[in-house]
């Protein structure tokens, strides 16, 4: 009779040759049958499409708003990226370490709701003041223009496989931090 160490052993072994077999019959790009310039042209235009509609919202909705938090990147990048920094990096971190207590848990699910609303306006910040930069207005009133501009602009590096939505996450903490820190100085006062 075999020992119980020699089947778990067998029956490990199985497990991996099967599951190995499984991985590397895996196509790359399974299912899709998309190559990767079709792959790359729905990226851009799907981000494009977001950053547009994120941009121009801004630019629309908050066109005052939108363009002191454009004059205040255009003053102060080094400090518009260390808020964004914060606030894409450090926040989100810091509510998750204080979602493990169950009083965190209910700061920790407002805090990260808030959180979202505040990228999604800062992204739309960061596609008109990329726009606006292109544009050459510099800090001049926004408009639809800036966020065209802008959403082709940020849609470039977005398209990118692998890294382009690292590089536009990055690009996008210019946004967030006058954002952010807008909301938290309102916040204390």
């Amino acid at each position: 009779m075999p020992s119980k160490r020699t089947l778990a052993g067998l029956g490990s072994l199985a497990a991996v040759v099967g599951f190995s077999g499984i991985a590397a019959a895996q196509s790359p790009t399974a299912g899709t049958g998309l190559g990767l310039p079709a792959r790359i042209g729905i990226r851009f235009g799907v981000s494009f499409v977001i950053y547009l509609i994120l941009g121009g919202a801004c630019a629309v909705l908050g066109p005052e708003y939108t363009t002191e938090r454009v004059r205040e990147i255009q003053d102060d990048p080094g400090s518009a990226f260390g808020w964004g920094f914060a606030f894409g990096v450090l926040v989100p971190i810091g509510l998750v370490v204080l979602a493990i207590t169950i009083i965190g848990l209910i700061v920790t699910i407002p805090g990260l709701i808030l959180l979202a609303v505040l990228q999604l306006i800062g992204f739309g910040v960061t596609t008109v003041w990329l726009g606006n930069m292109v544009a050459g207005t510099r800090g001049e009133s926004v408009g639809a223009k800036d966020a065209v501009v802008g959403a082709v602009v940020l849609a470039l590096p977005f398209a990118i496989p692998l890294i382009g939505q690292l590089l536009a996450n990055l690009i996008g903490w210019f946004g967030l931090g006058v954002v952010g820190r807008n909301a938290y100085e309102s916040w204390r006062d």
